[in-house]
């Protein structure tokens, strides 16, 4: 209702048979009020947030006096709290036991509740407070630093027993231990309780890490001539694991010698699998392995020869692949027969899985091309039709084999207000970080509340983010609920103004831009990867500068690439130069996009163009990169579904082609 509407018609009553109107001027009077009010609590905010950047800046320069003069300022300021925590933190060698329990009391709303408890511990042990340290640290903690101090104060205040049972823990690990460690080891080692059993076997923890110099440490610190001769020779077996042969039948003691026997096999085979399976011959006679290992050990070198182009080679690796046990490298033989269009062979190595396994969707289809590859069509298609309507891409790919339309299970969610009602102070101050761009802390925030509350109302935090347009809040939030089948909350059509202006710029199709972004960053415009791609569509720096070099694309520093527009500009070319090289062939470019275009040149010549597109996905040998492809493929058919747009699942061209 617009202002001229609402004052079209005089409010009239009545008062013993009299009839009053309502002034007009009464009515603006009130609406100037409205507004008044509604300007002057933006100029509040305003003002709450100028005090609070500032509080920000004093307490970087440490001026906790000039913070406490214009606190009051901000006291009911939402974020308040945060600057409150950071001033708290740099007092903390000030604080009593009580103290720090009652502001994490106070603050348990906020993720910064626990993380104070680190900080703190390593503050008791700087300042030796150990009595204080065991009555702050009422449960085990997790950490292996806070472990180590834990058990150090343990020793301090006369539990002796405890404390060493908890050096001989934290000592067994094949990496490193935490400095704080040292004075624990230093007062177990002391007290006689350091074996040579246990340094040796450290050691072949050491082995099973790969961690050469704390192996050459480790031997240094043997004491008897026994365990010195024994440390030698774990630390040669590890210089030259060809001496495998040799040290499984010498007089080193179990368990460690089957196990470093494992070991030094494996590390030979991934040198040289030539001489690991030579070196089998000798081991597979030594009386002394168990047939547990023996099959162990021939199995890790067998799957050595996976893609070996000898035919002698190949039948040996399936005569002990034939014998095992183990799914992952089953079905790495079966993807092989895939791979080959092997059907005969491809039916028989599914059928070694475990039923759990076999019973999949993926395996159930591969079942059914064998068999209607074999000739046996009524029994693939019925066993194809068994799996159509559920929820991934072997079920779509079924029903693009069977020529029936794709169809998946869809749920909704209607948001309910008054669920959300006792988290409105939180979810308050995740939108003020929002408007602040203060994204990570509000990440932060969100994750913590959802792993407060239950799954009913994480799917109503979900609606809530998806009413609000919190892209990536709302996929972390449907993730975190499961909501598998709740299409329109995991897959939020975010930032769709510069996916469509890219797209008509370059002739891509927006739900594809969309669905690697999906796929790449959940929507998280401020992502950053272990490798460090960043932003929405993932992109290394390196790519980001040759693609704006080659593209003309206005570029300066990597910080850009969180920039939404930027970050999609840089995207979407980068996509469409793969899309151009590969003929415009998705499963190719979205390879090369997740490995890189060398990889994809290489699996294109170990398939040699006899796969179809469904059976060339399933031969790609990186697990991530395959299920990238697929969950993309099946992205697109949700946001197309979304948006109401019409598309295949394979082009014509990607249907017909050969890989």
């Amino acid at each position: 209702m617009n202002s001229k509407q609402r004052y079209r018609k005089p409010l009239v009553s009545t008062a013993c048979g009299a009839i009053v109107t309502l002034a007009l001027p009464a009515l603006m009077s009130s609406a100037i009020a409205s507004e008044t009010n509604a300007s002057a609590s933006e100029n509040k905010l305003e003002r709450q947030r100028a005090a609070y950047d500032m509080a920000q800046e004093l307490i970087d320069s440490r001026n906790i006096n000039g913070y406490n003069k214009i606190r009051p300022k901000i006291a009911d300021y939402s974020l308040t709290p945060y600057v409150d925590y950071r001033v708290f933190s740099l007092q903390l060698a000030d604080k009593s036991v009580s103290q720090v329990n009652r502001f994490i009391e106070k603050h348990q709303a906020f993720p910064f509740s626990s993380r104070i408890r680190a900080p703190y511990v390593d503050q008791l042990a700087r300042q030796k407070r150990w009595d204080d340290l065991l009555s702050f640290q009422t449960r085990y903690p997790s950490g292996e630093r806070y472990q180590c101090h834990y058990h150090y104060a343990q020793l301090k205040t006369g539990n002796t027993d405890s404390a060493y049972d908890g050096a001989k823990t934290l000592w067994k690990s094949g990496d490193s231990v935490d400095s704080a460690c040292d004075p624990l080891f230093d007062s177990w080692t002391k007290a006689g309780l350091r074996s040579d059993e246990l340094v040796l076997e450290r050691m072949t923890l050491a082995f099973q890490r790969r961690n050469g110099s704390l192996i050459n440490y480790l031997n240094k610190q043997l004491k008897t001539s026994k365990g010195k001769q024994q440390g030698k020779q774990i630390q040669s077996l590890f210089k030259s694991p060809k001496m495998v042969t040799k040290f499984a039948s010498s007089s080193f003691p179990e368990p460690n010698r089957s196990t470093l026997t494992e070991l030094a096999l494996q590390k030979l085979a991934r040198s040289d699998k030539e001489q690991a399976r030579t070196a089998l011959v000798s081991l597979n006679k030594n009386s002394q392995l168990t047939p547990e290992l023996k099959q162990s050990m021939n199995e890790y070198v067998a799957m050595r020869f996976i893609t070996t182009d000898s035919d002698s080679e190949a039948k040996w690796r399936d005569s002990i692949l034939a014998k095992s046990s183990s799914d992952g490298y089953l079905e790495r033989r079966a993807r092989l027969a895939v791979q080959q269009a092997d059907w005969r062979g491809l039916e028989q190595w599914i059928g070694k899985l475990s039923d759990k396994a076999k019973q999949t969707s993926r395996w159930q289809y591969w079942l059914a091309r064998a068999e209607i590859s074999r000739g046996d069509k009524a029994q693939g298609e019925k066993r194809l039709e068994s799996i159509v309507g559920q929820r991934n891409f072997y079920s779509a790919a079924a029903a693009v084999q069977l020529k029936h339309s794709i169809v998946y299970p869809i749920s909704t969610t209607t948001l309910d207000n008054a669920a959300i009602a006792p988290y409105q102070t939180s979810l308050t101050r995740i939108e003020e970080l929002i408007a602040r761009d203060k994204i990570a802390a509000a990440k932060s925030e969100w994750r913590f509340l959802l792993s407060r509350v239950s799954t009913t109302d994480r799917e109503m935090l979900a609606a809530y983010a998806g009413k609000k347009r919190w892209h990536h809040l709302t996929v972390v939030a449907t993730i975190s609920a499961k909501m598998w089948d709740n299409m329109s909350l995991r897959f939020p059509q975010a930032h769709a103004w510069w996916f469509n202006f890219y797209g008509e710029k370059l002739d891509l199709d927006k739900d594809l831009l969309m669905s690697l972004a999906r796929q790449e960053s959940a929507m998280d415009v401020e992502a950053r990867s272990s490798v460090g791609a960043r932003g929405v569509m993932q992109i290394m720096p390196a790519t980001a500068k040759y693609t704006a070099k080659k593209h003309k694309i206005a570029y300066k520093r990597t910080s850009e690439l969180y920039q939404v527009a930027k970050n999609i500009e840089i995207g979407s070319h980068y996509l469409n130069e793969l899309l151009g090289n590969y003929d415009y062939n998705r499963i190719f470019a979205l390879a090369a996009y997740n490995a890189g275009p060398n990889r994809v040149k290489r699996w294109r010549a170990a398939s040699d163009g006899n796969l179809d597109a469904i059976a060339f996905i399933e031969a790609i040998p990186f697990r991530e990169t395959r299920g990238y492809v697929q969950n993309i493929l099946m992205f697109q058919v949700y946001y197309r579904d979304l948006m109401g747009v019409q598309g295949s699942f394979l082009t014509d061209a990607e249907a017909k082609r050969r890989y």
